[in-house]
């Protein structure tokens, strides 16, 4: 092997084993995957002297993202893992990061990779880390569910990355047992449809209800706290599942909850929640009244909250045809340089892709596609492709500013990227975007061949959700 026989990476030696230097490797790189600014020799030099995973970065070492990987893993003509350990693979691979697998747990439940229909004879496989090596666990769905339901997922991933580790006091079911169940649920909202998380938070609600009957003093008001927690995201829940009301109403009771507990932050972020349902709505004044009160309240918000209520404000604005640059230049900031330790957990999803993202809605909002298109392209390049939600809701948000620029081919492409992301994330309210999309084209473009395409697939891929095959 080329690798053990010069003492090189195995990055270095598959592009020895093709034969080509790193000027040909980059030249090849931009040919089929074009970015401002292109790759150079020195990028991929960067690349060849990480010492893979588990090493750190030096002035001399970068290593490379997901993406770049499997497209250097296209170019040598071998697999990822490949270029990460070497062919021959002796050792273990290294815990994955907590992202990736959950991302990669239902990959191959299906043909398709989307997960379907919830039932035993679906078989889900996945690595678990140990501390002397890796595991595999084979679940059927039902068992999934259940693990997922005991707070059982949390003990099978990187417990830092989840939760703080449960202790002899938790068995009494007290708050950390309750946070800890939460947080596998969040980490792991794509894994199963919006439904199966439902049912599983509601039950536990009831669980955290009777506890607080059972409970004293500040224990008692910190189990209101995380009631608050839960229907905040059961809201979310089911604004992915496209059931605005039922998301209002559980903001509504997170709102209520949150103040009973004192939580300012959570009745703050549940009034931009219900500004967030008022723009889906075009209703700018009402989105911008909340978001206004939030920025203006008399108690203290965290910066980062500061910045998502700045970036709705500027949705508001947008909607009139005005793009608040200033609004959206203060958000940014905010957001990406206001973190402090004492954030509460679920702000950790706002980041400044969330900002770019808000940025590009204005643009095409405002009448100004044209620079939408250009904020969301050099998103989607570098997003790791195990964030299959996310890439959804920027090519659908990209399928749109198309069509706003009168580009109804690339829309169509945009479209049908973003479908198979969206089945297979389950999100009904990404879904709904894309049949919004879908009108659009058929009604100004119907004759346009990819615009028809697009609308086709869509219908089947509606007409099989309605009939249970996907």
């Amino acid at each position: 092997m080329i690798a053990e026989r010069f003492g090189v990476t195995p990055l270095m030696a598959f592009r020895y084993a093709t034969g080509l230097t790193q000027a040909e490797v980059a030249e090849l790189y931009n040919r089929k995957w074009p970015s401002d600014p292109p790759k150079t020799f020195k990028q991929v030099s960067y690349w060849e002297c990480w010492q893979g995973p588990g090493s750190e970065s030096s002035a001399s070492a970068r290593p490379p993202s997901y993406e770049d990987l499997v497209r250097l893993a296209s170019l040598y003509r071998c697999l990822v893992d490949d270029l990460l350990l070497g062919p021959h693979r002796k050792l273990p691979l290294p815990p994955p990061e907590i992202g990736e697998l959950l991302a990669d747990v239902l990959l191959t439940v299906e043909s398709d990779g989307y997960p379907g229909k919830a039932d035993d004879a679906t078989v889900i496989t996945f690595d678990v880390p140990t501390g002397e090596g890796i595991v595999a666990v084979k679940l059927s769905r039902r068992e999934f569910t259940e693990l997922l339901a005991a707070g059982g997922l949390a003990a099978l991933v990187p417990g830092a990355a989840l939760a703080e580790p449960m202790t002899a006091a938790d068995t009494a079911r007290g708050a950390t047992y309750y946070r800890h169940i939460l947080n596998a649920h969040q980490a792991g909202h794509h894994l199963l449809p919006p439904a199966a998380h439902l049912s599983v938070l509601q039950r536990e609600l009831h669980g955290i209800e009777k506890a607080r009957q059972e409970t004293p003093g500040v224990a008692r008001q910190e189990l209101r706290r995380i009631q608050s927690e839960y229907a905040e995201h059961i809201s979310w829940l089911l604004r992915e599942s496209a059931d605005l009301n039922g998301c209002q109403q559980w903001a509504n009771r997170a709102t209520t909850w949150a103040m009973e507990a004192g939580d300012t932050s959570m009745a703050a972020y549940m009034m931009i929640r219900t500004a967030s349902l008022a723009l889906d709505r075009k209703d700018h004044t009402r989105a911008m009244d909340l978001t206004m009160a939030v920025r203006n309240a008399s108690w203290t918000i965290p910066p980062v909250l500061r910045g998502i209520a700045q970036a709705y404000e500027a949705r508001g604005h947008a909607l009139t045809g005005t793009v608040a640059a200033a609004h959206l230049d203060e958000a940014t900031e905010l957001i990406t340089t206001g973190r402090t330790e004492t954030d509460p957990p679920y702000l950790r999803f706002f980041t400044g892709d969330f900002a770019d993202m808000q940025r590009a809605t204005c643009y095409v909002d405002a009448g100004q596609p044209g620079r939408a298109v250009t904020i969301l392209q050099s998103r989607i390049t570098t997003m790791p492709t195990s964030h299959r939600r996310d890439r959804a809701v920027y090519l659908t948000r990209l399928g749109a500013a198309h069509a706003a620029a009168q580009e109804p081919d690339a829309a169509a492409f945009a479209g049908l990227g973003a479908l198979t992301d969206a089945r297979r994330s389950a999100s009904e309210h990404i879904m709904t975007e894309l049949d919004h999309l879908a009108d659009t084209l058929m009604r100004q473009w119907p004759k346009q061949p990819q615009v028809r395409h697009f609308h086709e697939e869509l219908r089947t891929a509606r007409h099989s959700q309605l009939s249970g095959s996907v």
